[in-house]
């Protein structure tokens, strides 16, 4: 736990952490303009404190200065720990630095890139990482960089700016623009010929050069490159948004509630309904309730992760600002030294042999938006979900050995395309879609069918354990609602859903075996065609009768997954 202890003193923060053992932690900006003196720190030294940051005094080379500093701290028993390498990018100065009262801290410079003159960082998560008991020590790590992340320095693009003129472009106008003053005071006709014949050239190398920049970004739009960014930064204001903002629900007595806190308890309470777990499954289910087979990959485990691979798939994801619920987003990733990663690995190789996941990899930030209109009732928004970014990575790596277990054992049916490389067919006729497909996925039924299909127990513990006990919060206009369950559902936005989704229903084509049917993840298109030989009369009876058998199968199917049919985008033609 950390509290802050009041202090007013300019750019001073005192902190209590609580560890196993209380430990106070004073960060310090002592510019030379301060207005208070190091005596005034004194009445906020207990006897397990570290006072730290930018002094702005170099025990080795200030004389005076720093003797007055360290005579201060010898009068409370704080010890200096200066790094090895200097810690400012001006100068070869040490003025980053820390006292203690404690036995031994270790102290490394920052050697990443940073926007702050100054280098400075302690060696901590590396040593107290516990992974006994693996939800304080994520819980701890989070919050740290929470704060960090919330501390540094945060850098905002130019609404505005002209792209790099080439050198030779510049040279040419600056040789115009001295011809033009020259013009002016000369009057010559000749002079004037001239300006205006240089500044046409000068105009059509620029059209040249923004329209072959324009093109290279075109090319480049799809990649991570700061080209990219700009692209986009500036196409967006001319991409009108599909779906509107949230600015009031519609109550069941048709009152508007348009107030914030009354809108995030009517969509929590909307939404907690709407991810309970269903109570209309019939036992005994064949999913859950059947005898276990015994297949021969029982004991294969789910393979470790290396750092390289960790690294590449953190280099890989595409970096965005939107934040978790606890403040944090994988923009940061682009700034957390390889270290972290260290420790990270071995939390996700934990994870994946003991099927245990930290419980802050289960909290949710759930933002709304209007399908339609911007007042409207709950169940026409749209959620979007933001997920815990650490989890994210698991799930990607684990999204890669289970697809392995599905392609090596042929699990899927092939006339299944949706989020797989390499499968494609038109289909035609008759058009069934799911209601809400993702978000009503059967935990239970889902990992006992994933039981029934062979796959490891290895595999099948972490689904279980990555599935249950998840919970969010809805957030309207910066303000939060409470906690709820999610009992019901796979997390939305993650890359493993749609994988376990399609893996869910890979069995739905054998309900429908007699019909030609191909399916796209949550979309089942189905070809029913009635006997050939036949008066056309008796063929449109018999093709009615095998449209009835078909739905009447799918019915069933449904039911038994519970994965009720969205009947308003059920089309035949």
């Amino acid at each position: 736990m950390v509290k802050r202890v009041e202090c007013k003193l300019p750019n001073v923060c005192v902190i209590d952490v609580e560890l196993e053992e209380d430990l106070r932690i004073i960060g310090v900006y002592a510019p030379d303009s301060r207005s208070w003196s190091w005596e005034d720190l004194s009445p906020f030294v207990n006897d397990k404190s570290v006072v730290y940051g930018d002094f702005n005094v170099d025990l080795e080379q200030d004389g005076v200065i720093a003797d007055n500093l360290l005579n201060w701290a010898d009068s409370l028993f704080l010890s200096p720990f200066v790094p090895d390498d200097p810690t400012s990018l001006k100068s070869d100065t040490k003025i980053d630095y820390a006292f203690s009262n404690i036995t031994r801290i270790e102290i490394q410079t920052h050697k990443m890139k940073t926007t702050s003159d100054h280098k400075y960082t302690s060696q901590f998560w590396e040593k107290c990482w516990c992974f006994e008991n693996v939800d304080v020590s994520y819980n701890d790590y989070i919050q740290f960089l929470s704060l960090l992340t919330a501390r540094c320095t945060v850098t905002f693009p130019l609404s505005k700016y002209r792209i790099a003129i080439p050198p030779y472009i510049r040279c040419s106008m600056s040789y115009v623009r001295a011809l033009s003053f020259r013009q002016k005071r000369t009057k010559s006709l000749d002079l004037k010929r001239e300006v205006c014949y240089l500044r046409k050239i000068i105009k059509n190398e620029l059209k040249f050069f923004l329209s072959s920049q324009l093109s290279y970004a075109l090319q480049l739009r799809h990649t991570r490159s700061p080209i990219s960014v700009s692209f986009w930064s500036k196409a967006k204001r001319f991409i009108k948004p599909t779906s509107s903002s949230l600015n009031g629900f519609i109550v069941s007595s048709g009152a508007i509630v348009n107030d914030s806190i009354g809108m995030c308890d009517i969509a929590a309470d909307f939404y907690e309904d709407f991810f309970r777990r269903s109570d209309n499954i019939v036992r005994p289910h064949p999913y859950v309730d059947a005898p276990l087979l015994d297949f021969d990959n029982k004991d294969d485990p789910i393979p470790e992760v290396s750092l390289d691979e960790l690294l590449q798939e953190v280099d890989s994801i595409k970096k965005k600002k939107s934040l978790d619920a606890h403040g944090l987003s994988n923009y940061m990733f682009n700034f957390l030294h390889s270290s972290h990663w260290s420790f990270l690995l071995h939390l996700y190789n934990l994870s994946f042999s003991s099927a245990v996941l930290p419980v802050a990899w289960k909290d949710t930030r759930i933002l709304l938006l209007a399908k339609k209109d911007s007042i409207c009732s709950p169940a026409l928004t749209r959620p979007i979900s933001l997920l815990d970014c650490f989890q994210k990575v698991g799930e990607k790596l684990f999204l890669s050995r289970f697809r392995d277990v599905l392609y090596r054992r042929g699990l899927l049916p092939n006339n299944q395309s949706g989020f797989r490389e390499g499968f494609s067919s038109p289909t035609v006729t008759l058009f069934v879609d799911f209601k809400s497909a993702f978000d009503m996925l059967w935990h239970e039924g889902c990992v006992g069918k994933f039981r029934k299909m062979g796959i490891p127990p290895s595999f099948t513990n972490w689904i279980r354990a990555w599935l249950e006990n998840r919970r969010g919060f809805i957030e309207i206009n910066s303000v939060k609602s409470r906690w709820f369950g999610i009992e019901k559902g796979g997390p939305q936005g993650s890359s493993l859903t749609p994988t376990v989704f399609i893996s869910y229903h890979a069995d739905m084509p054998a309900f429908l075996s007699w019909s030609s049917s191909h399916l796209f993840a949550d979309d089942l298109a189905g070809i029913v065609a009635g006997q050939i030989g036949l008066k056309f009369s008796i063929q449109c009876i018999d093709l009615q009768e095998r449209l009835k058998l078909f739905c009447d199968q799918l019915e069933y199917y449904c039911l038994l997954t519970l994965q009720p049919i969205n009947y308003n985008k059920t089309e035949a033609l």
